[in-house]
């Protein structure tokens, strides 16, 4: 027998002794590290009360950064006890059932930091929480005039998936979160309803009261996604309020009323408790380099050091940042490699196989079944992902497309370049037109746009090769195209025997690529410099006025170079990263024929090795003062070479 249970549950590891005839943590018969989750909120009704502590195993909690690498059974039972020793687990519940027993299990898990004050034997209450959404991703997103104008009417207010539905659960209030971080506790209900148009609820006789939680209330509650976790003392002083004189009526607010006092609180997630992240000295770049080396070291990767801070640029520039090189080379691993030190959960990660039988963009995406009333997503997972993305804007989300050009990018990612030439702020995905959305029961769900924040990072890897497709300009145009360098095979040796300290990748820090990226409106690039990128896009336009050198390029070089590392391990200096964004986002896209591009590259010369009457080299030459385009040049030879050999140049 198979029950689900989508409500979320809080829940702590389980201490030794609490669980009759049986350990909390222990290796089971196949070798693996199991344990027991205490639940210390309350669950739906049709969850047996008899049901306290939840399974679990070592291998859930891997995409958190945990690590079940020893072969001591012991050292494998203290490491999960200090993986969780400051940690609550946030969760869902599945119940299965063997030959012997039912048994329940632990899903989608999700870490938050413990407060100060925890103790094992406080209880939460899980209370929806409403958050005011400037984008108005959803019909539901409404100001708080016009939230509470439609609660105290009994109107359906919006779905909330993260608590209970259950007629017997109804929340004795919810909390509404503002733009400016206001949080609005407004009740008490007696019942509810719940539709497809979410929750409405019903006072009986009394009035809908509401009042702006104060700070001291607050610093205790735990928030993940749309859920409040309340803990009992709390949550009776907010019931008592709220049906104190101290409250205000919600049938009396009109629509210009807002509550005065702002309150600074931060959700919850794997990334250490604001306080702890501002006074330690390791929360900055260098330390999270560090913590990136030492993720490809302990994943036994090799790569060159300047690749490695190159990759974080590009991802701190924004856009599109593809992969290439030889298979083999490991770019999924070191996206993968990133993915770890950043310390992201595995929902906040998306590694999307491409097929070579996608043509159009519904194939990642989803299309809407207008015979069944539904919005039918695909099973990539990208939509998901991205409307939790909209949701928690300060957290970073990573989405890979491996093997990226085995179908044609422009015709299943035709959506996606589109939003990219978009100004950031304004950056919507569209599933399906706005009229459907009142119509699909899912509608509530899968919204008819989304909004694509900076916090959502595109990446992608390519294999050049007969089984692929080539990049249009359309693609390169917002693309950082690199080119991962191969190492000396004798380094293999020295990963073998490199060592990376166990205790210290245990205590590894969360960080958001967002906490880097340098915004500065000024422009980094200088006259000289312009004026370079000028004469290459005269040269380009001189073969066709398709060629050339577009604004957006160079703003997008611009924004690289401000977000260049200045730490003292980087090994890209100024000159060098301005001849990195030269070989990837302009030489990238010179590609044609002998006749076109000869004067452009110039002849190879086989017995001497070199390229002579290059009109980019002697570019080159003139503007040494800004950068030696050692790269470039490497590639401008590689170009003469094919002009040699097939007579054209990829």
């Amino acid at each position: 027998m198979y029950k689900s249970w989508e409500p979320m549950i809080l829940g702590v590891l389980a201490e030794e002794g609490s669980i009759p005839d049986r350990q909390s943590i222990f290796i089971n018969k196949t070798n693996e590290l199991q344990f027991s989750i205490q639940i210390i909120s309350t669950t739906p009704s049709s969850f047996p009360n008899s049901r306290h502590v939840i399974t679990c195993w070592g291998s859930d909690l891997e995409s958190h950064g945990f690590e079940d690498d020893s072969f001591d059974r012991k050292e494998r039972i203290q490491n999960l006890i200090h993986f969780l020793d400051r940690k609550l687990l946030v969760f869902q519940v599945e119940k299965k059932a063997n030959a012997k027993e039912d048994y329940f299990t632990a899903k989608n898990i999700h870490l938050i930091a413990k407060k100060p004050s925890f103790t094992p034997k406080l209880a939460y209450h899980p209370i929806p929480l409403y958050i005011e959404n400037e984008e108005k991703v959803n019909p539901n997103d409404y100001n708080w005039a016009q939230f509470s104008t439609n609660l105290a009417k009994g109107q359906y207010i919006g779905r909330n998936e993260r608590v209970s539905q259950e007629p017997e659960d109804t929340p004795r209030y919810l909390l509404y979160k503002t733009l400016s971080q206001q949080y609005i506790a407004a009740g008490a209900f007696e019942n509810h309803h719940y539709a497809h148009g979410g929750f409405s609820f019903m006072t009986g006789e009394s009035e809908f009261k509401y009042f702006t939680v104060q700070k001291e209330l607050l610093k205790e509650i735990y928030i993940w996604d749309h859920v409040a976790f309340i803990e009992h003392h709390e949550d009776h002083e907010i019931l008592t309020q709220l049906q104190s004189g101290q409250s205000q009526s919600i049938s009396n607010i009109s629509a210009e009323q807002h509550p005065e006092e702002t309150l600074e609180i931060v959700e919850e997630s794997t990334q250490l408790p604001v306080e702890e992240k501002a006074t330690n000295p390791l929360v900055n770049e260098e330390a999270f380099m560090q913590q990136f080396i030492d993720e490809t070291k302990k994943m036994q990767l090799l790569y060159k050091k300047e690749d490695l801070y190159n990759f974080h640029t590009c991802m701190k520039a924004g856009s599109l940042t593809i992969l290439a090189g030889m298979s083999g080379t490991g770019k999924s691993q070191l996206i993968n490699a990133y993915r770890k030190a950043l310390h992201l959960d595995a929902d906040k990660f998306l590694m999307v196989p491409v097929s070579p039988t996608w043509t159009d963009d519904s194939d990642v995406l989803g299309y809407p079944d207008i015979v069944n009333s539904v919005y039918r997503a695909a099973d990539s997972g990208i939509v998901n992902l991205l409307i939790e993305a909209a949701e928690n804007p300060t957290e970073t989300f990573i989405i890979c497309f491996d093997e990226m050009n085995l179908a044609k990018v422009e015709h299943y990612f035709s959506q996606f370049l589109s939003v990219l030439e978009m100004e950031k702020g304004r950056r919507k995905l569209r599933l399906y037109n706005e009229d459907l959305q009142n119509k699909f029961y899912n509608g509530s769900r899968y919204p008819h746009e989304i909004f694509i924040g900076e916090n959502v990072i595109f990446t992608g890897t390519v294999n050049l090769d007969e089984s692929t497709h080539h990049f249009s300009d359309k693609v390169l145009d917002r693309a950082n195209l690199m080119t991962l360098h191969v190492e000396p095979f004798e380094q293999l040796l020295q990963l073998a025997k490199a060592s990376v300290d166990k205790t210290e990748m245990k205590q590894k820090i969360s960080y958001t690529v967002q906490e880097f990226v340098k915004q500065d409106r000024k422009m980094a690039l200088n006259e000289n410099e312009l004026a370079f990128l000028w004469e290459v896009h005269k040269a380009l336009t001189e073969i066709s006025i398709n060629l050339g050198i577009g604004p957006r390029v160079v703003r997008q070089i611009d924004h690289y170079i401000k977000n260049l590392s200045d730490l003292k391990d980087c090994p890209i200096d100024r000159k060098r990263a301005f001849d990195l964004q030269f070989s990837q986002r302009i030489l990238s896209k010179i590609r044609g024929s002998e006749e076109m591009l000869q004067k452009l590259i110039g002849i190879y010369d086989e017995e001497k090795q070199t390229v002579h009457h290059s009109r980019l080299i002697e570019l080159f030459d003139a503007y040494t003062a800004h950068s030696n385009f050692e790269q470039s040049r490497a590639l401008i030879s590689e170009k003469a070479k094919e002009l040699v050999r097939s007579g054209y140049a990829f």
